[in-house]
């Protein structure tokens, strides 16, 4: 079976060693009793949030304090946390907008968190990332301005700025400057997952959203973006840990919580394991080159999956556009083929055993959004998950598969 559709990393991106140096040190350090087995600080310990600023500052090239960060338990995990301390669905908060395509799984979350499908709206996304004209426009005519006054968020945004899940659009730094405009004008809640931002491959990697919120503010003004990191895939999923960064202001409300205070940090043990890769300047333990790997391997199978989609799919009438950076190439598929046609063809032919991530998996869901394209004729293919080979296969396969659709 060859697997185009999971979204994580293959088993030899997974740094064994790494991680058993580290956590080697981190049992040798001062105090290990207490740092590793102990109730930890509600928003991670205070050693490893400025090991962590000073880590994220240099990666990015833009300051990070430690007072704008606070551990979690990854992305997903903390995306629910800020659904729940942050906004109201069943009252304050009446929308919830996403990038459309995005994550699929990010629906389910919403739904725990107590937003309904009817709340669910889309906002097209295209080569510059999220259309926030689209956003502005719908603003306009179902949300005041005067809103910003409330405890709680007016609405939810949730997008994927950099190398966006599935389409690998970027959102242009005009659009994150007019998005930070507009959520602080309509009190809207804008939380960016950034897991992708450090996978970049050429050029650099785009000043944050949440940059733009802390840049721009006034002592009177409202923080309105939250940036949710995390060490899935630029270390191992199975750490379960990451970071929120955002004004000061906003990490005291969310991490001075219930659950946090009770619990200490949700996160403590393994940012423990993962505090002495942040700080060392050694290849063999450091952080900053375990991500210089990975986007070197991530980059050289990208370039496989490309030169497989340029031969295969292209002349066949696919059409797509080389990302830059992240895990996935969003594909259209030709006219008149789409996945209802595509799973005819697979029922036909069980020995070409293949799974693919079906574009309309993506689409936003909601009766506010039925007659929204369901991007049926578009598909998603990851290349950090299998090896180039097996990549190079899967795209022959998929155009067999496409070849024979377009003859029926």
């Amino acid at each position: 079976m060859i697997n185009l559709l999971e979204g994580k990393p293959g088993l030899d991106l997974l740094p064994l060693d790494r991680v058993a140096r580290s956590t080697q040190a981190a049992l040798a350090g001062n105090d290990v009793t207490r740092r590793l087995l102990q109730y930890g600080d509600e928003f991670g310990n205070p050693a490893y949030l400025d090991s962590l600023a000073k880590f994220l500052s240099e990666s990015y090239g833009t300051q990070v304090q430690p007072d704008q960060l606070c551990a979690t338990p990854g992305a997903s995990l903390s995306l629910q946390h800020l659904l729940t301390m942050l906004t109201r669905p069943e009252s304050a908060t009446r929308f919830a907008f996403f990038q459309d395509p995005t994550y699929h799984f990010v629906y389910q979350i919403y739904n725990g968190a107590g937003f309904k499908k009817s709340q669910f709206i889309g906002i097209p996304d295209d080569s510059n990332g999220l259309d926030v004209d689209a956003l502005e426009t719908f603003l306009e005519q179902h949300l005041s301005k005067d809103e910003a006054k409330s405890e709680f968020y007016s609405a939810v945004l949730y997008c994927v700025p950099t190398h966006a899940n599935p389409t690998s659009s970027i959102l242009s730094a005009e659009r994150r400057e007019k998005l930070v405009q507009l959520a602080r004008q309509y009190n809207v809640l804008v939380i960016c997952d950034d897991v992708y931002d450090f996978l970049t491959f050429e050029g650099v990697t785009p000043k944050r959203t949440v940059v733009f919120d802390l840049e721009s503010m006034s002592p009177s003004d409202k923080p309105t973006v939250i940036s949710n990191g995390s060490f899935s895939k630029i270390l191992a999923p199975g750490m379960r840990a990451g970071w929120i960064e955002a004004h000061p202001s906003l990490i005291q409300r969310v991490g001075s919580c219930g659950s946090f205070i009770s619990g200490g940090s949700p996160s403590n043990f393994a940012n423990e394991m993962i505090a002495p890769m942040l700080v060392s300047s050694d290849p063999e333990l450091s952080l900053h080159h375990n991500i210089a790997h990975l986007r070197s391997k991530l980059h050289e199978r990208l370039k496989k999956l490309w030169a497989a989609i340029e031969t295969h799919l292209i002349p066949l009438g696919c059409s797509s556009t080389l990302p830059s950076g992240g895990y996935f190439v969003w594909v259209q598929l030709p006219p008149g083929v789409d996945r209802d046609l595509l799973e005819k063809v697979m029922d036909e032919q069980p020995e070409r055993d293949i799974v693919i991530g079906w574009g309309n998996l993506f689409g936003v869901p909601g009766d506010a959004n039925k007659d929204r394209r369901r991007f049926k004729d578009h598909v998603r293919l990851c290349f950090a998950y299998l090896p180039s080979d097996t990549l190079d296969k899967g795209v022959i396969r998929l155009a067999e598969l496409i070849r024979m659709a377009k003859s029926q």
